[in-house]
């Protein structure tokens, strides 16, 4: 009976996951440009970035649907050639800014305080745009992005890039990140309720309303912050803004690991903080043990239900990375991808509690 109550409790879950994926699929289709009239700012914290910062400037420097914005690019304090790389650009663009960063005062971490400062300069125009250096976008991405958060009448929005994988590591986890909010979120809603429970965003491609950024604190209110992105939409909600991800498939893109090591470091950094209880962390492997590996075990044993289950969780998949412009075989490798996301997960732990995390040069 009880084995028959948890089948049934899997197969719930697993249909439930598959419609909420349905029903976001048709809600993010993309919203057609239109001009921007307002005042833009374009903003780009960099840490030795040289090899990422060339291409996104190109792309910046042919926008389009945009009458009024600047680029500003921050240099935070890198050891390379970044600086040298911004500034080619500069000379040749007149609404390309160079920025250089002030010294990291203890209390706050690098991206975040970099972006503090980018924001405080820009402060008089309508909307702030954050972009990575490391993320690639199409001709009218920003004006797409602000013309879907005005027709949405939202204040925020966070465009979520397509997450381009080619080693094997990226190959299984990266689909994971779309999979997670558009198979558990409710969209429509989450964009709507100023409840910071029902947030999912991406720090790789941020706008909000300028106003919206000040009134909440702004990155001020998130200064020592591991996840960034998550945190800043938090805040806003609790301010009672409104807004959320959406599919930034189209107009984005971005390559953020090129091999296993990083992959490992940088999921390895802020997992401890998205679970930031260890029973949270223990009570999450075991419930992804229980939805997603057990089901796999059971089908291999001949049972109609595993079956059914992997089913339905892998359809939820196809759907995701269709969205995405992802990988759809990926999707059938899903019980691997839980398995060295809950690794990568034990071992975020043990590396935040033996204190030897770090970013980019920075301890965390």
């Amino acid at each position: 009976m009880v084995c028959t109550s948890l089948n049934l409790i899997i197969l719930i879950f697993s249909f439930f996951l598959l419609a909420n994926s349905i029903n976001n699929y048709f809600y993010l289709r993309p919203a057609k440009s239109r001009v921007v009239d307002s005042k833009v700012a374009i903003l780009i914290p960099a840490r030795d970035e040289e090899d990422n910062i060339k291409n996104l400037l190109s792309d910046l420097s042919e926008q389009i649907l945009l009458s009024d914005f600047s680029v500003a690019v921050l240099d935070d304090n890198s050891t390379d050639l970044t600086a040298e790389a911004v500034r080619t650009f500069v000379n040749q663009y007149a609404h390309i800014e160079f920025m250089e960063g002030k010294p990291l005062p203890s209390e706050w971490l690098g991206k975040n305080y970099a972006c503090h400062q980018l924001a405080v300069a820009h402060s008089d125009t309508k909307f702030l745009v954050f972009l990575d250096a490391d993320i690639r976008v199409s001709k009218d991405a920003i004006a797409s992005a602000i013309s879907e958060m005005e027709i949405k009448g939202l204040d925020f929005i966070s465009p979520y890039p397509r997450q381009i994988a080619k080693s094997w590591s990226e190959y299984l986890i990266q689909p994971l990140l779309q999979w997670s909010w558009l198979s558990t979120l409710p969209i429509k809603l989450a964009q709507r309720s100023s409840r910071p429970s029902l947030t999912a965003a991406n720090g790789q491609f941020f706008v909000v309303k300028t106003a919206a950024y000040i009134s909440s604190g702004g990155h001020k209110s998130i200064k020592g912050e591991v996840i960034d992105d998550m945190e800043l939409a938090k805040s806003l909600k609790r301010a009672s803004f409104k807004g959320g991800v959406s599919n930034g498939s189209s107009i984005a893109s971005c390559r953020m690991y090129q091999n296993w090591p990083q992959l490992r470091n940088g999921y390895q950094k802020s997992l401890w903080r998205a679970f930031n209880y260890i029973p949270n962390a223990i009570a999450l492997s075991f419930l992804l043990i229980i939805f997603f590996i057990y089901p796999v075990f059971e089908m291999l044993k001949g049972s109609f239900f595993g079956l059914l289950s992997y089913l339905l969780i892998v359809l939820s998949r196809i759907i995701a990375a269709k969205l995405s412009r992802g990988n759809l075989l990926s999707s059938f490798l899903h019980p691997i991808s839980i398995i060295l996301f809950i690794y990568l997960l034990i071992t975020s732990w043990i590396q935040h509690l033996r204190g030897n995390l770090s970013w980019k040069g920075r301890n965390l």
